[in-house]
């Protein structure tokens, strides 16, 4: 009798778990986002692993705002029915000044850092409707090295498209 009951304990234990993810993605507002490789403007001087570091952090980052049910991978197709819900970022990287490490220890306060300019531009998967143009700039300590810069671009550019996003009636 005991071994019935933990057994059908446990049963209901697990249904209860594996319901928990589902329902998480059911509340996403938008159903796939596949972001993109940011091109990069004339004059752009960063690593070539720069770009990659960008998107792999982008993508761990648009999963953490729970607007989505799947951050797809870049060219990844997504069902015909599932496109009216799914965005597609893509970027540029438009200015990169690379700082300079005196001046940020002598003045500090901002001086001397590094700062990217990025535009974001969100679209939707199916019939290609612009939903909008984000505008990011971000500083970092010119010390640093370029994986930092890029964890704070994907944090900004996550936090900016959720906001863009939960003000969007699509």
């Amino acid at each position: 009798m005991r071994s019935l009951l933990k057994t059908i304990l446990i049963s209901i234990v697990c249904a209860f778990l594996a319901l928990i993810p589902a329902n998480a993605k059911d509340k996403a507002k938008y159903k796939t986002v596949e972001p993109k490789h940011f091109d990069r403007a004339e004059g752009v001087e960063l690593t070539p692993e720069f770009s990659d570091y960008l998107y792999a952090e982008l993508r761990s980052r648009l999963e953490k705002t729970k607007m989505f049910g799947q951050v797809i991978g870049e060219g990844e197709v997504v069902e015909e029915s599932d496109a009216p819900a799914s965005i597609v970022l893509t970027g540029t990287l438009t200015e990169y000044k690379k700082g300079n490490v005196i001046t940020a220890r002598l003045i500090g306060l901002g001086a001397g850092d590094r700062s990217l300019k990025l535009q974001v531009h969100l679209f939707r998967r199916s019939d290609k409707k612009d939903l909008g143009t984000i505008s990011i700039k971000v500083k970092a300590n010119p010390g640093m090295n370029e994986k930092i810069l890029a964890v704070e671009a994907a944090k900004r550019i996550a936090s900016e498209v959720k906001d863009s996003l939960e003000h969007e009636g699509a």
